[in-house]
Formats: C-alpha cells, structure tokens, sequence
C-alpha cells in the first residue's frame, strides 16, 4: 500500500469513529417577537457643522446563549419566585459619532454631545388600540456580566436624560449588545409579551443641539418556532 493510500484509510477511520462517537440531537428554538429594526442614524446641525447621530434599540441580549428571546425578570419592588409580576422593557443606546469612551482607557475620540430623553414621552399601542405610558424614570445599566436593566431604584435616573453621558457609558456589561457604549432602559408596566404580541412601541424623539429628533415607531416582526437536528457527542463514563 502507498503512503498516500495508507493516509487516506487512516483518514476514513478517523471520520468513522468520530462520527460513530456522536449522536443525532434533536433541537428547537421558540417562536418569539422581536423589533423588525434595531438600528437608526440621523443627522442635525451643530456648530462646527453636521453631527451623525446613532441609536439602537432591542429587546434583548442577543450575545447571551441561555433564553436569548426572552427579556430579564424585572419587577419593582424585586419579588423572587416563579410568577412574580414583571415588566417589559426596551433597551436604548445612543451615541455620537466617534465618540469617547469612557469604559475604556484611551482618550480618544471625540467629546460627548448631549443627547436628551424623556420616557414620559413613550407608549405602547396594543392590538386593541389602548395605550400603556412608560414609567417616568430612565433604568441605566450596569458593567457586571448581563444587558438587563437591574431591579434596583438606585439604577433609575428622572426624565429627562442625557443617554450620550459618561455615566451610561462606562458601564459596559461584558455580554452585551455593543461593546463601546453603555445602555438605559425605558420600563413599561405590562408582562403581557408574548411571541404573538403585534405592538407598536413608540419612543417619542431625542433632543439634540436643541433640536427634535423623532425616532421611528418601533415594530415587532414574529420569529416562528424552528426546529432542526443537531450533532451531540455521547459522554463517556
């Protein structure tokens, strides 16, 4: 037998056992709703000309592997247990363009513009056509491990905000949905969010350089249940 032949036996037994050591695993995700957009630019004048403006929006932290569609238990006050009462809530991030960042080391980048918010502005319109106001304070996050809003009325900060501040921004989570620039939270006291929930969750606007700048309407696109069959290794004694 030649050198290459013996390879590619050795090669095909390799495969075989690696194969034969695996099983497959039936798998699915949950159906679930989600924003149908997340990411939005604007432009508005300022004194050394144009200033780009970003913000993103989410509902969850699309970095975590565990329940990745659902939202953080969050109840003020906290209550443990299964079927406490929780909120719903939507994650903004705001900044300017190449802006410092404050959860870093270096100085560079260029200087905070103030980008102020008011979640007293904001509501959600349901199916029926009610409306449900958002809760007065701004949640801000934190730098532990998680991008959820904490449970905890230390963390709420009162309407009108500057979302661009120092203090949002360096507190970066390490599984986080932006790696630069931190977060705040606009709270709505519902639990009703489902998979089939069909809102429309409106922000209102940001105010910059003394300007109104309205943000989008935000709506939810369903996400149906997926189901595929993956490959598992068996465990060895």
């Amino acid at each position: 037998m030649s050198v290459h032949w013996g390879i590619k036996a050795a090669t095909v037994v390799l495969l075989s056992g690696a194969l034969n050591a695996c099983v497959p695993y039936p798998r699915e995700r949950e159906a679930y709703s989600d924003l149908c957009q997340s990411e939005y630019q604007f432009t508005v004048p300022g004194m050394a000309g144009k200033n780009k403006i970003f913000l993103q929006t989410w509902l969850f932290d699309h970095e975590t592997t565990y329940e990745r569609y659902k939202q953080a238990h969050f109840t003020i006050p906290y209550v443990q247990g299964p079927g406490a009462p929780h909120e719903f809530y939507v994650q903004l991030i705001a900044w300017n363009e190449d802006r410092k960042r404050p959860s870093r080391a270096s100085s560079r980048g260029e200087p905070a513009i103030p980008i102020l918010y008011d979640s007293r502005q904001a509501y959600i319109t349901f199916e029926n056509g009610s409306r449900l106001f958002a809760r007065p304070e701004i949640f801000i996050g934190n730098n532990k491990v998680y991008d959820f809003p904490t449970p905890d009325m230390a963390y709420a900060r009162p309407s009108p905000y500057d979302i661009n501040s120092d203090e949002v921004h360096r507190l970066v989570p390490k599984l986080t949905n932006n790696d630069d620039y931190g977060s705040v939270y606009v709270l709505f006291k519902t639990a009703a969010f489902n998979a089939n929930s069909k809102w429309t969750i409106n922000l209102g606007s940001l105010e910059v350089n003394g300007q109104k700048i309205a943000i989008p309407p935000l709506r939810l696109c369903y996400h149906p249940l997926k189901k595929w069959v993956g490959i598992e290794p068996l465990m060895r004694p």
